[in-house]
């Protein structure tokens, strides 16, 4: 099943937010290295009523059109998060949008692997070319920040479509990971 690392639990709450219709979101990964990993999504779309909020955790419940009419990705972050000893929280006004955010004890023995933060970066901002990201990164005391209009404005509007551009993206949020000292080998 997927869902194995934090970063694909990301990866899904992302997708949420594109899905959701917004034009712009924001994706903050704050992170204490071996103690706690905090994560924040949040997108400016068309938002979830009280009464949706409520059903949006259970695992049967779904807004998607598909043949197969659940969705496991809040229950399972949720769940997750949870079984760390960490929380989450999700937060929602129609019309406004929805903020989901985690927080995952890495001590705990029932964490799971963060995952690869700089492609899980580079699959969101890539994600949809017309959804506008601000990502924000910390590491311990040093962090960095991109927005997809900045890459936009320096490479170009197909910088998200074509391929040696896309490449070069991933490479620069690589080595940004590895000056935080996040990454320890890029292939």
């Amino acid at each position: 099943m997927g869902l194995r690392t934090i970063c694909d639990h990301i990866l899904d709450i992302a997708q949420n937010s594109v899905d959701s219709g917004t034009k712009t979101a924001k994706l903050t990964i704050e992170e204490r290295k071996e103690e706690t990993l905090f994560f924040s999504v949040v997108d400016w779309g068309k938002g979830i009523n009280a009464q949706s909020l409520e059903a949006v955790m259970d695992p049967f419940y779904t807004e998607k059109k598909k043949k197969v009419n659940f969705g496991l990705g809040l229950p399972m972050l949720k769940f997750a998060a949870e079984s760390t000893g960490g929380n989450f929280e999700i937060r929602s006004e129609p019309g406004i949008g929805t903020e989901v955010s985690a927080l995952f004890i890495l001590s705990s023995v029932d964490c799971q692997p963060v995952g690869d933060v700089p492609s899980t970066l580079f699959a969101v901002i890539t994600m949809k070319d017309n959804v506008d990201w601000t990502i924000e990164r910390v590491l311990d005391e040093d962090g960095y920040s991109f927005s997809s209009a900045q890459f936009r404005e320096v490479l170009g509007n197909d910088c998200f479509v074509f391929p040696v551009k896309m490449k070069m993206i991933l490479e620069i949020l690589q080595e940004a990971e590895i000056s935080l000292g996040g990454l320890s080998d890029v292939h």
